[in-house]
C-alpha cells in the first residue's frame, strides 16, 4: 500500500493522453458560469481588431489624401464625411487611438478577470474532489505527483485562460480581417499572401503535434521530480545519516537530467518554428514590395495603398507570431489539462447517503460478522472477523505487524468495504448507512497525531460550529493539557508545520482534547502510546480511560500493557482472531497472550 515508485510514475504519466474534444468538455462546467463575461470580452475582442485594422487605411488617407495627394485637391473622406483639413484628421486619428486604448485595457481586465475566477473554481474544485478521492487512491499516488496537480498544472491552465484562449481567438480574427481588407484594397496582391497561408496551416499542425509530446514528456518529468524531492524532505534525516546518499542524489540528478533534455528538445522545436514563420514573413513582403513597385509605376496602385498593404502584411505576420507562442504555451496548458481532468474523473469514494434512513444520531453497538478483506485480490487481510462491542465497553486489539489490526479500523470508518461478511451499527447493515454520520459520530487518535498549521483552538473547534472558550479550555483540561497554559498561550498557540513546538506526547494530548471537544460515540486508538517516553505514555494512558468512559473505545496496541483493561481482547495472527477474551482469561487460557505477555515482562 505504498505510494508508486518513480518507474511506476513514469508508465503512469506515459499513459496520460486525452483528445481535445474531451478536455473541451471536461473543463465547461468551470467555464459555463462565465460564458457572459468570455462573451463580453470576445465582443470588445471584435472592437478592438476592428480598430488595429481601421489604423493602416488611416495611414493609407493620410498620404494619398495629404501627404502625397493624388488629385489636385487634399482630402480625406471617412465614414462618407469630407475631411478637408490635415489638423482635423490628426485629431480624429488621436481620438480613434485613445478609444482603442481604453477599450482594449476593458478587454484585457475583463479577461483577466474571467480568467481567475475560472481557475478559481477549477483550483477548489480539484481540491475538494482529491479529499473525496477512496484512501486506496492515495496508497497508490505519491504526494509530490499530486502536489504538482493542484500547484503546477492549475498554474498553466491559468496561462491559458488569462493569456492564450482569448489573445488566440483575437490573433485569428485579426488575421481574417486583414486578408479580407486586403482584397477589398488589392486582390490581385492578396492572393500572393493566400499562397503562404497552406504552408503556415501545415507548419502550424505539425509542430503542434511535436509541442505536445514535448511537453507530456516534461510534465512527466516534474511528476518524478516533485514525487523524488518529496521523498527527500519526508527522509531528510535518513538521507544525511545512511551511505547511500549519494545514490539518492544521482537519481535525483538524472530525473533533473532527463527534464533538461525534455525542456530543450521543445526549445529546439519552438526554436525552429518561429524563424520558419518569420522566414514566410520577410519573403512576403519581399515579394509585395516587388510587385507593388511596378504596380505604382503603372498607376494601378498608389503609395498609400502599397504602404497600407506593407502595414497589413506586418501587421498579419505579428499575430502570427504572437500565435506561434500562444500555441506554445497552449500546448503546455492541455497537456497540464489532460492530468488535473484525469484526476477529477477518478471516482470518489462512495459517500452511501441515504435519505430514506433516519440520520444516525448515536452510535450504540457495532458488530464484525465474518468479515474478509483484501487490498489486492487473492492476497486476504481479514478472514472471518467475528466480535462485537457495546456502548461504554472497551475492545483491545494486538498482534504483529501485518495481521490486520488496522485494516478493522479502515474498514469500520469506510476507507475500505470488505470482501464479505457485514459490519453492523446499532443492529443495521454498515452500507445501508450515511458514512459521514457514522465518521461524525467517531474520533480517531492515531499512532502519528497531526495537527493543523494554526492555533490550537482551530486544531480542536469542531467543525463547521463555534464553541465557547469555555468549552474548549474544558475539553484541554480533561486532556491533561494545561502545558499549553504553563508553556505557550493557551488556545491561542501557534502550531508549525509538524506539529512544532509541541513534542509527541504533547500533540497526541492535544488530539486527546480534539476529540474530547467532538465529543464522539466511537473512540479509536490506533497506538496511540508508541514512541513515548514513560512519563508521556503514562499522562496519554491517564487522557485516554477519562476519553473511553461511557463511550465505546477500541484500542490497537503493540504493548499488551496498554490493553490490559480492556473488556475483550483480539489477538489476531495471519488476519485471523487466534484468541478472544479478558486480561485474565487469556492469561488462564496460557496460550499466544500468555506467551507474549511474559516476553514483554523479561
Amino acid at each position: 500500500m505504498t505510494a508508486d515508485p518513480p518507474a511506476a510514475i513514469a508508465t503512469q504519466e506515459k499513459e496520460i493522453r486525452l483528445d481535445n474534444i474531451i478536455l473541451l468538455k471536461a473543463l465547461w462546467p468551470f467555464i459555463r458560469p462565465y460564458a457572459w463575461m468570455l462573451g463580453l470580452t470576445t465582443l470588445l475582442v471584435f472592437v478592438v481588431t476592428f480598430f488595429e485594422l481601421l489604423m493602416p487605411l488611416l495611414t493609407q488617407k493620410a498620404f494619398d489624401g495629404f501627404i502625397l495627394p493624388t488629385g489636385p485637391e487634399s482630402f480625406a473622406i471617412l465614414a462618407g464625411i469630407k475631411i478637408t483639413s490635415f489638423t482635423n484628421f490628426c485629431l480624429i486619428f488621436a481620438g480613434i487611438t485613445c478609444a482603442a486604448f481604453v477599450i482594449d485595457f476593458c478587454q484585457s481586465l475583463f479577461m483577466e478577470y474571467t480568467g481567475q475566477k475560472i481557475i478559481l473554481g477549477l483550483r477548489c474544485e480539484l481540491f475538494a474532489h482529491m479529499t473525496g478521492l477512496p484512501v486506496s487512491y492515495y496508497d497508490k499516488n505519491s504526494s509530490g505527483r499530486l502536489v504538482s496537480r493542484v500547484a503546477g498544472d492549475i498554474e498553466n491552465m491559468n496561462e491559458m485562460f488569462t493569456s492564450v484562449l482569448v489573445f488566440i481567438f483575437k490573433d485569428l480574427v485579426l488575421m481574417a480581417g486583414i486578408l479580407g481588407v486586403m482584397f477589398f484594397i488589392n486582390s490581385q496582391m492578396a492572393v500572393t499572401l493566400f499562397l503562404v497561408v497552406p504552408f503556415i496551416i501545415v507548419s502550424v499542425l505539425a509542430f503542434s503535434k511535436l509541442l505536445r509530446n514535448a511537453f507530456r514528456t516534461i510534465r512527466q518529468k516534474i511528476a518524478e521530480i516533485n514525487h523524488s524531492f518529496s521523498e527527500g524532505i519526508i527522509g531528510i534525516k535518513i538521507i544525511q545519516t545512511i551511505p547511500s546518499k549519494e545514490q539518492f542524489m544521482k537519481r535525483f540528478a538524472r530525473l533533473n537530467q532527463e527534464h533538461f533534455s525534455a525542456a530543450m528538445f521543445q526549445i529546439k522545436i519552438f526554436a525552429m518554428f518561429m524563424p520558419f514563420i518569420g522566414f514566410l514573413g520577410v519573403t512576403s513582403i519581399a515579394v509585395i514590395l516587388w510587385t507593388g513597385s511596378f504596380a505604382i509605376m503603372d498607376q494601378t496602385l498608389s503609395l498609400g495603398e502599397l504602404i497600407a498593404f506593407l502595414s497589413y502584411m506586418k501587421l498579419f505576420f505579428r499575430p502570427l507570431r504572437d500565435l506561434s507562442e500562444k500555441f506554445n504555451l497552449l500546448q503546455n496548458a492541455l497537456s497540464s489539462a489532460e492530468r488535473i481532468i484525469l484526476v477529477l474523473q477518478q471516482p470518489k469514494a462512495r459517500e452511501r447517503i441515504t435519505r430514506t434512513r433516519s440520520p444516525l444520531r448515536t452510535i450504540d453497538r457495532i458488530e464484525f460478522e465474518n468479515i474478509d478483506f483484501s487490498y489486492t485480490p487473492k492476497e486476504p487481510v481479514l478472514k472471518q472477523i467475528n466480535f462485537s462491542l457495546e456502548k461504554g465497553k472497551s475492545i483491545g486489539i494486538v498482534g504483529q505487524t501485518g495481521s490486520g489490526k488496522s485494516s478493522i479500523i479502515n474498514l469500520l470508518t469506510g476507507f475500505y468495504r470488505p470482501d464479505a461478511g457485514r459490519i453492523l451499527i446499532n443492529h443495521i447493515a454498515h452500507d445501508s448507512m450515511d458514512i459521514t454520520d457514522i465518521r461524525s459520530r467517531t474520533a480517531l487518535v492515531m499512532q502519528d497525531p497531526f495537527l493543523f498549521s494554526g492555533t490550537i483552538r482551530e486544531n480542536i473547534t469542531p467543525r463547521q460550529e463555534s464553541h465557547k472558550d469555555s468549552r474548549l479550555e474544558s475539553a484541554l483540561e480533561k486532556a491533561d493539557c494545561t502545558f499549553l497554559s504553563e508553556k505557550f498561550a493557551g488556545l491561542d498557540t501557534l502550531i508549525r508545520e509538524g506539529g512544532n513546538p509541541l513534542s509527541s506526547g504533547e500533540k497526541q494530548l492535544v488530539c486527546i482534547a480534539r476529540a474530547f471537544a467532538f465529543d464522539p460515540d466511537l473512540i479509536i486508538f490506533d497506538e496511540a502510546t508508541s514512541y513515548m517516553d514513560s512519563q508521556s505514555e503514562q499522562r496519554v494512558h491517564g487522557a485516554m480511560k477519562k476519553l473511553m468512559q461511557g463511550r465505546l473505545s477500541i484500542i490497537i496496541a503493540h504493548r499488551l500493557s496498554t490493553i490490559r483493561d480492556c473488556d475483550q481482547i483480539l489477538l489476531l495472527r495471519d488476519g485471523r482472531i487466534r484468541e478472544k477474551g479478558s486480561h485474565r482469561e487469556l492469561i488462564d487460557l496460557n496460550g499466544e497472550y500468555h506467551h507474549l505477555l511474559k516476553k514483554e515482562m523479561i
